[in-house]
């Protein structure tokens, strides 16, 4: 009966002879149809439906006109918007067709039923296979395809379709065994064309049943004849799964060859065929295959993309010594030759995840009882930051640092010091203070545990209690270390270690006469022993000098040991040319009446050396002063580097009025010479006055070198230190006419910004807004001449323009945050629009203070624009519209990806440009922690709350 559907077939292969539009095409044929369709209805009635060949062309018929409409309804159906589309009843658009389709249905029931034993019943259950599978009736189709395929002739067409029809529902049913006769017998006798596509399931079949010599065969003849036009191409799926075939088969050698033979590169396709079996739980196979691909391949690129693939696997699974050694690999590789950014990237990632992972098992108490794991555990951690150090050497002092926090948690105090001691002298190179504190917290912490083996213990004292010294010379805390230290140093014999030791606690705590006096007696009594009376007398006249602080019991005692030592050692002292007899022989030549007046000035100079170098302060400031006022101009020209030094002595020892003093004559004597230190001893006046508090003082000092031919840069210098001072003192109406006279020479105009914000606060706290802004106005004059000028800018000048500009910043950031995303559609649309265009605008203002040069101000500035990249996203990702059904929602949510999934980016991007600068630019900001770590990333932050100390000119507090 299938004669009546070539019929059919001519008349549409004549439409498009005649190259009529598609509906006319369409119309035409079902003219024709209904046409046949009225004359064979009326035929069946005539018959009684007792012809089955009128009932089989009826059905035909209606299945045909039943294509048709499904055809234009498609069409209607597909034309409807996407989102209109997902709210529309589907069913609907397919009445007329589904109407067709039934009655189709019900011509060729009608036949089953009255006509069981027709010729030609194969044909009728095709035909409800046919109709159910279109009306997606599945199981009903299957059913009437086996029935069609047992029911139609031997070497018949149709009973070949429904064979190969039947193959597919066993085929999706899984039921391979099923499927693979009937595909076996049919594909080589329906449409060639599609020969490819039925071979491909059959292929998969045999695999499914582990008949894999036939499956590949398959395969590869589907590859060759995919190449031919007739046939649907399907290369680059076989290329995709015939890899798997080769590995299931252990035949990775034959992939390898086959591969190569298309000219691809195998190792890739392995990796997609791990990716591919992975997601089917095939863990072993995929890690064998990759593990081959590894072996085998000799490009550095693929090697590496492998061995990331090998870690994704591993990371995966957990398999923690495989992913270590494979990490272990590829830094080393990247080490011999850098990886590129995207691998670089996914390794760090890699290494990073796992440090962190296993120092959180370490400390967890999962493995507290566990011993063997969590030293395992801990090993693969300090192993893991090793690794991220070499890949990040700008943060080694940081890895380290956790390689130390691992082993403390492990317990492993010593192994922990060891760590901390390197994190802390690395940082301390690079000024890393955050690092130096939290690495001194742990070492002082490991060094206190008691289950530390006492002697390993003591190997550790001395390069841990220098260190906390070094950082940390003042505090409670440190009192006690000393006195530790000391004891360590002089027990182990390394006096001039303990000596220094006892010179520094001395300086942070002059008070304690008591523990001063212990640590004396021991050193003291070390050079009594051995005879040394010249290093006993040096130790008293540093006690005399004020040097060390002892209670008038000691130094009695002292004094008593000292005319004992004069009395033993004065003529070892006379033959060796000791100081104190020099000292009494210009003594003597100053005293003497007889003495010229060069002798007694040549004596005096030199009664201040020799004062200076014994450490007597006052009688090298005495001798010092004499000398200056009787030398004449040159000689004081000729000395004035030595007589500086004594001065600059006098400061050290904390002398700063005798210092300023000193300084001050010399600079008068010099006044009107051209001497080169001249501007030194100017200098050095004004700022030992304003160390020793006498702002006056550094006032008349400063005004007299302008009479003194001091250079204008010298005098400068001195004014802007003299400004901080007279702020402190709030001397403002000095302090603004300081600040006039400055302005007057355009070239401070960058170093005098800074000072007017302090003078223009002032105003504000009276109200004067009109000083206010008469300095910003100044500020913002000085700013662009500046820049004009080209000449130097002071960082903080930067980062207080900068903080100017950040206002205009955070104004945009909150009328963005104010424009709320709500529907209807038009509202929200228009919202996201304001967004947008504030985004854009608030990203020109980041720029503006980017070009500034500011590096807090931009890390301040990309913070805001971040936040507000990151908000908006978030805030459009979670955006759900009320009252609507959730094919919308799920529409509107899918359209809306395509909005925040590039704005994240972009913040993502941001985030890695100021990175970029930060690491790049060295940039120190309070802000560096924000940009440099998303929320979502879950990095470590490590806080203390101990802070630095500031101390003013004089070393005081």
């Amino acid at each position: 009966m299938l004669k009546y559907l070539f019929i059919t077939l001519f008349v549409i292969q004549a439409a498009f002879a005649q190259k009529i539009s598609v509906d006319d095409r369409r119309k035409k044929i079902l003219s024709i149809v209904d046409e046949e369709l009225s004359e064979v209805s009326r035929l069946a009635k005539q018959q009684d439906y007792r012809t089955p060949e009128t009932v089989l062309r009826l059905s035909e018929l209606n299945l045909e006109k039943a294509r048709l409409w499904r055809e234009v309804e498609n069409e209607h159906y597909l034309a409807i918007p996407p989102e209109e589309r997902r709210n529309v009843n589907k069913a609907s658009y397919f009445k007329k067709s589904s109407q067709y389709f039934e009655a189709a249905n019900d011509s060729a029931n009608s036949l089953v039923k009255r006509f069981p034993n027709y010729s030609g019943i194969g044909e009728v259950y095709y035909i409800l296979g046919y109709n159910h599978k279109e009306l997606g009736n599945n199981e009903d189709a299957k059913k009437y395809f086996i029935l069609s395929s047992k029911n139609s002739p031997s070497g018949s067409k149709v009973g070949y379709k429904a064979k190969l029809a039947s193959a597919d529902y066993y085929y999706n049913d899984r039921k391979y065994k099923e499927a693979i006769p009937l595909y076996e017998a049919s594909i080589n006798k329906v449409d060639e064309r599609w020969w490819t596509k039925d071979a491909f399931n059959l292929s998969w079949s045999y695999y499914r049943v582990k008949n894999y010599d036939k499956a590949i065969a398959l395969m590869k003849e589907i590859h060759r004849k995919s190449g031919d036009s007739k046939y649907i191409d399907m290369r680059s799926v076989v290329e995709r799964d015939i890899g798997i075939f080769y590995v299931d088969s252990g035949r990775v050698n034959e992939a390898i060859t086959f591969y190569e033979s298309l000219g691809l590169n195998y190792s890739e396709q392995f990796i997609k065929i791990a990716n591919t079996i992975v997601t089917q739980g095939r863990f072993s196979q995929a890690e064998a295959l990759l593990e081959q691909a590894a072996k085998t391949e000799k490009n550095r690129d693929r090697k590496v993309a492998i061995l990331l693939a090998q870690l994704n696997l591993f990371d995966k699974y957990n398999k923690i010594a495989e992913h270590l050694n494979v990490s272990k690999e590829l830094v080393q590789m990247h080490q011999k030759q850098p990886l590129n950014e995207d691998q670089l990237k996914s390794l760090v990632y890699h290494v990073d995840k796992k440090a962190a992972e296993l120092q959180k098992a370490t400390a967890s108490d999962t493995y507290k009882n566990v011993e063997k794991v969590k030293d395992q555990k801990s090993v693969q951690s300090i192993a893991y930051f090793e690794l991220s150090g070499t890949l990040a050497p700008g943060k080694k002092a940081e890895k380290v640092f956790f390689q130390g926090e691992t082993a403390y948690a492990a317990g492993k105090f010593a192994s922990a010091i060891g760590y901390y001691i390197q994190a802390f002298d690395s940082s301390k190179a690079n000024n890393d203070k955050k690092t130096m504190t939290m690495s001194l917290e742990g070492m002082l912490s490991s060094l206190g545990q008691s289950s530390l083996d006492p002697k390993t213990a003591e190997k550790y004292y001395i390069p841990v209690y220098t260190r906390s010294l070094s950082v940390d010379p003042k505090s409670e805390r440190a009192h006690s270390i000393y006195v530790k230290l000391f004891n360590t140093q002089y027990d182990a014999s390394d006096v001039p270690a303990a000596e220094k030791t006892m010179s520094d606690f001395a300086t942070a705590f002059p008070k304690d006469y008591k523990t001063q006096e212990a640590m004396l007696a021991k050193v003291m009594d070390h050079y009594r022993k051995k005879k040394d009376y010249g290093a006993v007398k040096a130790y008293v006249s540093r006690i005399n000098a004020g040097e060390f602080k002892v209670s008038s019991k000691y130094a009695s005692a002292l004094r008593n040991l000292m005319t004992k030592i004069q009395i033993e050692g004065v003529q070892n002292s006379l033959e060796k040319g000791d100081k104190a007899v020099a000292l009494k022989g210009y003594h003597q030549i100053y005293e003497n009446a007889d003495s010229t007046p060069k002798a007694k000035v040549n004596a005096a100079y030199n009664l201040a050396a020799l004062y200076h170098e014994l450490g007597n302060t006052n009688e090298s400031y005495k001798w010092a002063i004499t000398a200056v006022k009787e030398m004449d101009v040159d000689d004081v020209t000729k000395f004035a580097d030595s007589f500086l030094g004594i001065s600059a002595g006098l400061f050290l020892r904390q002398q700063f009025a005798q210092s300023s003093d000193l300084s001050y004559r010399i600079l008068a004597k010099l006044c009107k010479q051209n001497a080169s230190n001249k501007a030194i001893g100017y200098k050095n006046a004004v700022f030992i006055a304003l160390a020793n508090g006498d702002l006056d003082k550094a006032l008349e000092i400063r005004n007299f070198g302008k009479e003194c031919l001091v250079p204008d840069l010298a005098i400068t210098e001195v004014s802007m230190e003299i400004l901080k001072d007279m702020g402190k003192a709030k001397r403002w109406e000095q302090y603004e006419k300081l600040l006039v006279e400055l302005e007057t020479n355009s070239r401070n105009y960058p170093a005098l910004i800074r000072p007017y914000e302090e003078l223009k606060l002032q105003y504000i706290k009276i109200g004067d807004s009109n000083a206010a802004r008469e300095i910003d106005d100044k500020q913002n004059k000085f700013f662009h001449v500046s820049k004009t000028q080209k000449l130097d800018i002071p960082v903080e000048t930067l980062d207080l323009i900068a903080e100017k500009m950040l206002v205009g910043v955070i104004n945009k950031k909150k009328k963005i945050e104010q424009i709320t995303l709500q529907f209807p559609e038009g509202d929200f649309n228009n919202a996201v629009k304001q967004k947008l265009t504030g985004l854009d605008q608030l990203t020109a203002e980041v720029n503006n203070i980017q070009k500034l040069g500011s590096g807090k101000g931009i890390v301040q500035a990309y913070r805001h624009v971040i936040e507000a990249y990151e908000d908006f996203g978030e805030l459009l990702r979670g955006f759900t519209p009320e009252g609507k059904s959730p094919e919308y929602v799920a529409s509107f949510q899918k359209a809306m990806s395509d909005v925040y999934n590039p704005i994240l980016a972009n913040a993502r991007k941001l985030r890695s440009d100021i990175k970029k600068l930060i690491r790049e630019n060295k940039i120190l900001s309070d802000s560096n922690y924000l940009v440099l770590s998303s929320a979502t990333e879950g990095h470590k932050r490590f806080i203390t709350n101990r802070k630095a100390v500031l101390m003013e000119r004089g070393g005081r507090r």
